[in-house]
């Protein structure tokens, strides 16, 4: 089977083609097999018949002719395909044929030449490609006693026929490949018309309808999946609204329960502040997740990815955080939002911090794309994690033993990235620290002006 999948065409209309001339050759196959088969004997009789009428024929001229004239009306019957000789000095006697067609052609020819006394057919030619007897070569006993020898060749009736039925079922063939490919395709284009719009479909925002065309079945599949997108962004809908109505809620108790806190006694609040700021950053993290994946009615502008960098460094700074800054390109000019944008450089700082030590900021610009690096020397992420830290709500073992972050912050970086036509890439080795790289679009110089 594995032999199969890599011969066979990965397309609909490449199997669907494939297949019908695989079984065309199949039944071709069959259907010459069988026409050889059924007129072989037919047609080996048939040219058995011929050899014996035109031996017949001639032996009836020559022996109603004069003895002393034989040799001439011999030579003026000469042809390329029939040669008479007459046989002196010799007598041979006639033997039984050998071959059976042999045999059957002598009988026949005995059989409406009357005056022959005896008839030997000496042997035979046969077409090399089909088998078929094409040429005898005969003894023959007049009445006078005359001996000819004979030598007559018989038109292959059935070449010129084969030829033409091979042209037949090519022509068919070639035909019914062309019908079977036009009709494959009225099925496989509808299909790869589907897939690509199915591939545009995102499922988190309100898309175009995929238009329905082709046979039922396309059409009725194209509807189903319109069906499914609709009730599917209802889903993500009422998620977001309700987990969004959740986090929001829960703003008001926790500022409530920070003012009570006030009134306890110094050596409690501090432990109770710390869990309500820790619930606070969780609440913004799931706040900023859900904005991440929702649309913006916001224009996307020029965005100098430095100015940015500098601008999150000096927050974490003056935060008492230090963040180093390595080179800084300033040509690294996006379009794009910045309030997203900066959030999805707060979050990769603030992992590089949390969770390793000595984060430090770059900005480069590599071809078309600007590229935003945070590193760290810190620990380092799992090997069996890495393909799962930017995954909604999942926390490596690191994170885990040090009790802090939601779960969100990589997953609200990778939104925003692909909502800006970006991409996220993570490269970690434990024990030496990770690297977060945002590839984000170059705006182009001409762009530039807001």
């Amino acid at each position: 089977m594995g032999l199969i999948r890599r011969v066979f065409p990965a397309t609909l209309l490449g199997q669907t083609l494939a297949t019908l001339l695989i079984g065309f050759v199949l039944l071709l196959g069959a259907v010459v097999g069988l026409h050889d088969y059924l007129q072989r004997a037919i047609v080996d009789r048939s040219i058995e018949e011929i050899l014996a009428q035109r031996m017949a024929t001639l032996l009836e001229t020559l022996d109603a002719v004069p003895a002393a004239q034989r040799d001439t009306v011999a030579a003026a019957l000469a042809q390329p395909d029939l040669a008479v000789r007459r046989i002196t000095g010799w007598l041979p006697e006639p033997e039984e044929a050998g071959e059976p067609a042999f045999r059957r052609i002598s009988e026949r020819a005995l059989s409406l030449a009357k005056p022959v006394r005896a008839l030997r057919i000496q042997s035979g030619t046969f077409d090399p490609s089909m088998g078929h007897l094409i040429g005898i070569v005969g003894l023959a006993w007049l009445a006078d006693g005359t001996w000819l020898e004979i030598r007559l060749s018989s038109t292959d009736i059935i070449s010129t026929e084969m030829r033409l039925l091979y042209a037949y079922l090519g022509l068919f063939g070639i035909s019914l490949l062309a019908a079977m490919a036009f009709a494959s395709r009225l099925i496989a284009g509808p299909l790869a018309t589907l897939a690509a719009a199915v591939a545009r479909l995102d499922l988190a925002r309100p898309s175009a309808p995929v238009a329905s065309s082709g046979p039922r079945e396309v059409r009725q599949l194209a509807e189903a999946i319109n069906t499914m997108a609709a009730r599917t962004y209802d889903a993500f809908r009422q998620r977001t609204l309700a987990l969004g109505a959740l986090s929001h809620d829960l703003m008001s108790p926790i500022a409530r329960l920070r003012l009570r806190a006030e009134d306890l006694p110094p050596g409690a609040t501090d432990p109770i502040r710390q869990d309500l700021a820790e619930m606070e950053a969780m609440v913004a993290d799931v706040l900023a997740y859900l904005r991440s994946g929702e649309p913006s009615s916001e224009p996307l502008r020029p965005v100098s990815v430095s100015a940015l960098a500098r601008t999150v460094v000096d927050e974490f700074l003056e935060a008492g955080q230090v963040v180093m800054e390595h080179s800084l390109d300033e040509r690294a000019v996006v379009p794009g939002r910045r309030v997203p944008l900066k959030r999805a450089l707060t979050n990769l700082v603030a992992n590089a911090l949390r969770y390793g030590r000595d984060p430090w900021v770059e900005v480069t610009v590599s071809g078309t794309e600007v590229l935003l690096l945070v590193g760290d020397r810190g620990p380092g992420i799992a090997k069996d994690d890495l393909p799962h830290v930017t995954k909604p709500f999942f926390r490596g073992d690191a994170a885990r033993s040090r009790g802090g972050g939601s779960g969100l912050g990589l997953a609200t970086v990778v939104a925003i990235a692909e909502a800006h036509g970006g991409q996220l890439e993570l490269a970690s080795v434990q024990g030496r620290g990770t690297l977060a790289t945002l590839r984000l679009p170059l705006q182009a110089a001409a762009d530039r002006k807001e």
